[in-house]
């Protein structure tokens, strides 16, 4: 059996895919490669939605065809040049907090704590219009 090598990173899911079909569409066949943590793969879904990064793997025997085919696709690695905002100016003056960044684990806490505090007023409710 030939070896396979890695002949693309991926980020995620969809731009694997992308990448493993234009190489079935030139009759190079491939597998994709789990590349670190996997959410989903492990059952937690919410850890990496996406599915994580992937490589793409082809026997070794097709690696420079491989790799000769993706060298020839136009890659988008230019940013979009925005126009500058209106207050842009002003944005180094500006005083405040900055955003606040709760995490995974924050997040999922304050969902619970806002979804246990709805459920309880509405039990309240239920048991106000009951005893009345």
């Amino acid at each position: 059996m030939p070896e396979l090598v890695q002949v693309a990173y991926a980020p995620d899911l969809v731009e694997a895919e992308m990448l493993r079909g234009l190489l079935e569409s030139e009759g190079i066949p491939s597998i994709l490669q789990p590349l670190g943590i996997d959410g989903p793969g492990m059952g937690f879904g919410s850890l990496n939605p996406g599915g994580g990064a992937k490589g793409v793997m082809v026997h070794a025997n097709r690696a420079d065809a491989a790799r000769a085919l993706l060298a020839e696709v136009p890659a988008e690695n230019e940013e979009e040049q925005w126009p500058e905002s209106a207050n842009a100016r002003y944005l180094e003056e500006a005083e405040g907090s900055k955003p606040r960044n709760y995490g995974l684990a924050g997040g999922y806490a304050r969902i619970y704590f806002w979804s246990f505090g709805a459920m309880a007023l509405a039990f309240g409710i239920f048991l106000l219009l009951r005893a009345a």
